[in-house]
């Protein structure tokens, strides 16, 4: 849907390097010392992976702007806390429901980081967390974007999701991630209603849409909402899309073993049937554009599409950094605003986004 626009002011990411950990059947974040961010050692301690991935995104993005001035605090996450989650669900099974620590419980809520950020900081303001599978971030981000609408002056918008092992195989067995290279990773925006100094790119809309489509259906979607915001194809000098990076079939990692080599055939087609309908919008949409793509770098996890806007923001903050995508490269120097970029994404084949 087309909106009042909103500036993005400050970005933040904790997010995999690109290359998978031989320990690890999945692309794993880089995770800064969380020491200097979050101060606080027994809080630190108590907090798992993800919420502190979460967290410290989150006031990293902050920065220094006083807690009266944010609005509101919207995250969101595909499957939440699931180190906390499992450990639970374990614990009530070895103990036979009995004698139960309450602080993985607590700790595997979905509102969990949004709650420790308003805290830590004293935000005491509208605070929101969207569970909605593959289209969780963009659910948080079109919050976002009504609550500026309304007239908030700043929200923290932000989406973050956690791989582990357990969950890995899970949805490996259910199909989920066949022949795709998993991910994890924690992103954060600070949205404002004004345009500032310095604001690093405009959102002017977003769109989702979920259900089988054919590539027609999809290219017509793409094209109207172009024109509801006073663009065509041909102003679009970067299309980033979330084709599926392949998942490596050498790893002599004893852990994983969960596909066996006579699927990798099967498995190799499933991910490349997947990536032919954005290499067809490349074709047929947007020739001229730059070609870009980042569950590569990120992996797939439900709300990779936060990554893909931190992505964008990021190549386009350097303007005069030549830019390489597919083959072709672009000398950037214009603003950020003036230079529109079009992210596509999906999840499984039933959630895309605009």
């Amino acid at each position: 849907m087309s909106m009042q626009p909103v500036y993005i002011q400050r970005i933040a990411s904790i997010h995999p390097q690109g290359k998978r950990n031989d320990s690890r059947p999945y692309l794993q974040a880089c995770e800064p010392d969380y020491k200097n961010i979050i101060t606080n050692p027994t809080l630190r301690r108590r907090m798992s992976r993800i919420v502190k991935m979460g967290v410290a995104c989150g006031l990293e993005c902050i920065g220094g702007l006083p807690p009266e001035e944010i609005q509101g605090i919207i995250t969101a996450t595909g499957l939440g806390c699931l180190v906390d989650t499992e450990k639970f669900l374990n614990t009530l099974i070895d103990n036979e429901e009995r004698m139960l620590n309450p602080t993985p419980f607590i700790q595997s809520t979905f509102n969990t980081i949004g709650a420790q950020i308003a805290l830590i900081r004293g935000i005491h303001a509208y605070n929101m967390t969207y569970v909605h599978r593959g289209l969780s971030f963009e659910s948080a981000l079109l919050d976002a974007m009504m609550k500026i609408g309304e007239g908030s002056g700043h929200i923290l918008v932000g989406a973050m999701d956690e791989m582990t092992d357990t969950s890995h195989a899970i949805q490996q067995r259910l199909g989920i991630l066949k022949g795709i290279e998993a991910g994890e990773g924690a992103q954060f925006f600070l949205l404002s209603r004004e345009v500032g100094e310095h604001p690093l790119a405009e959102i002017k809309g977003i769109e989702t849409f979920a259900g089988q489509q054919t590539t027609e259906e999809i290219q017509n979607r793409i094209m109207r909402f172009l024109q509801r915001n006073g663009l065509n194809s041909r102003n679009i000098q970067w299309f980033m899309t979330g084709k599926n990076k392949q998942q490596s079939w050498q790893d002599n990692s004893s852990k994983q073993t969960i596909i066996s080599e006579k699927d990798v055939p099967l498995n190799q087609a499933i991910t490349s049937e997947s990536n032919a309908i954005y290499e067809k919008l490349e074709t047929n949409l947007f020739p001229e554009s730059m070609h870009l793509s980042f569950k590569d770098e990120c992996g797939e996890y439900p709300t990779a599409s936060s990554y893909a806007v931190w992505k964008v923001v990021k190549e386009s903050e350097n303007c005069t950094t030549p830019t390489k995508a597919r083959g072709r490269s672009a000398k950037v120097g214009h603003s950020n605003r003036e230079r529109p970029y079009l992210p596509a994404s999906h999840r499984t084949a039933v959630n895309a986004s605009l």
